[in-house]
């Protein structure tokens, strides 16, 4: 009985031993495939991600297996040029927008894209501002407000530059307020500095009326050309026209939204040289108001 029991034991190893070899081999199988069999794939360098301005957008990256898009400059790392050309500085557009289509037209001489004088009434000292019981001028949010108080057919109130001219063309950008009828808005050049009623003006009323004045101290204006009906002029409350004077010694030329309204001669034309004034004149309205915008005057060469 114990000579049987000695033999079972050995019996019991040896398949533990032949177990655990086959183990050890298959182990070793293993560790062979993963050195041996396995394939090499090499590293690739990523490119480093560039910089990018504060307050800039990063660059976006292509997905995977998409291809990458951009000029040829793009891809070689040379900045593209840009299609809409160069950077500029933004500048504010000439006042006026006529053309001359003319030939006889005597702004044919001038360069109307380049104005000797421009003013978008961005500075508040530029023209005489006042609070009065006839009326007020004030430049305001890039434009001259003037406001008649009561209707006066004798007196107008206006609000002038420091700056003079003899023989110029001006332009002024006129635009009524609640109007009717002949309250008008008006544009005046040569103005005495030394006289308060002194110049020449075009005037342009709420019902599409014209009239230009010479004005005369203590004495009630002189009409060169009384009220004329146009249909250069806009009408009615909240129009905008633009007025333009050509004054050459005695020859003044009127414009109205770039169309001419009438060529007037004055023989004396006591006034050569002067300021320039801007009203708004209430024929019917108490407290009219308006504004003006995009004045510009050429000085007008010599004509033989």
């Amino acid at each position: 009985m114990a000579e049987g029991s000695s033999k079972g034991l050995s019996l019991d190893r040896i398949l533990l031993i032949v177990i655990s070899v086959l183990l050890l081999v298959a182990l070793v199988v293993i560790i062979v495939l993963l050195f041996t069999g396995r394939t090499a794939t090499p590293a690739v360098e990523q490119p480093a991600p560039a910089s990018v301005e504060e307050g800039q957008p990063a660059p976006q990256q292509p997905a995977a297996g998409e291809p990458e898009t951009g000029s040829g400059d793009e891809m070689s790392g040379v900045p593209p040029t840009e299609s809409s050309g160069p950077r500029r500085l933004d500048v504010e557009p000439t006042p006026t927008p006529f053309a001359i289509l003319a030939e006889d037209d005597v702004r044919a001489i001038l360069d109307l894209s380049n104005p000797d004088h421009v003013d978008y009434f961005n500075n508040v000292d530029a023209w005489l501002d006042y609070d009065t019981e006839v009326a007020m001028y004030e430049v305001q949010n890039g434009v001259l407000f003037g406001m008649d108080h009561e209707p006066d057919e004798n007196y107008t109130y206006w609000s002038h530059n420091s700056v003079q001219s003899g023989n110029v063309y001006a332009e002024i950008s006129a635009t009524n307020g609640d109007c009717i009828e002949r309250d008008s808005v008006g544009l005046n050049v040569r103005l005495d500095p030394e006289v308060s009623s002194s110049g020449y003006s075009l005037e342009v009323s709420c019902d599409g009326a014209w009239r230009f004045r010479r004005h005369r101290p203590n004495k009630t204006p002189e009409e060169l050309a009384d009220w004329t009906p146009s249909d250069a002029i806009q009408t009615g409350a909240n129009a905008t026209n633009r007025l333009g004077v050509w004054a050459y010694q005695g020859r003044f030329v009127l414009f109205i939204n770039g169309l001419q309204v009438a060529d007037i001669f004055d023989a004396d034309y006591p006034y050569t040289y002067g300021y320039f004034s801007l009203y708004v004149r209430s024929s019917r309205t108490y407290d009219l108001t308006a504004t003006f915008d995009d004045f510009a005057f050429w000085h007008i060469p010599f004509i033989p």
